[in-house]
């Protein structure tokens, strides 16, 4: 298992013919490891998937008094998942298509990045 959060997601990126994007995000809205394109804003992704996770707690909360698990946006080009990961991250990927998503072990990846916290979120938890 590599130790580097960024380089299981940026080897995972070459695994799967189709991922666009793959970023963890703490719950604060800001980026902890990524593999995107040069040309992406990673700091507006990552507060922005951080709304987006608040606000659907919050609807999942009022509607069913259920707790959220993942949003999934299907767009014309492809889908984007929001998936929360422990406390303190959110996992991000964007697809050429929804399908693509099952490919993505999304609980190792939660496995890998609540045994191996960035050094920014371990000097919290400990």
């Amino acid at each position: 298992m590599m130790s580097n959060l960024e380089e299981y997601l940026e080897d995972l990126c070459k695994r799967i013919i189709g991922i666009n994007a793959i970023i963890v995000v703490g719950n604060e809205g800001l980026p902890i490891a990524s593999f995107v394109d040069e040309n992406t804003d990673r700091t507006l992704i990552a507060a922005i998937s951080a709304a987006l996770r608040w606000i659907g707690r919050q609807f999942v909360g009022e509607i069913t008094a259920g707790n959220l698990k993942r949003i999934l946006i299907d767009c014309s080009n492809g889908a984007i998942l929001i998936q929360p990961l422990n406390h303190y991250g959110i996992l991000l990927a964007s697809c050429k298509s929804a399908t693509l998503l099952k490919e993505i072990d999304v609980e190792f990846i939660q496995s890998f990045f609540s045994t191996n916290l960035p050094k920014s979120l371990s000097s919290i938890v400990d």
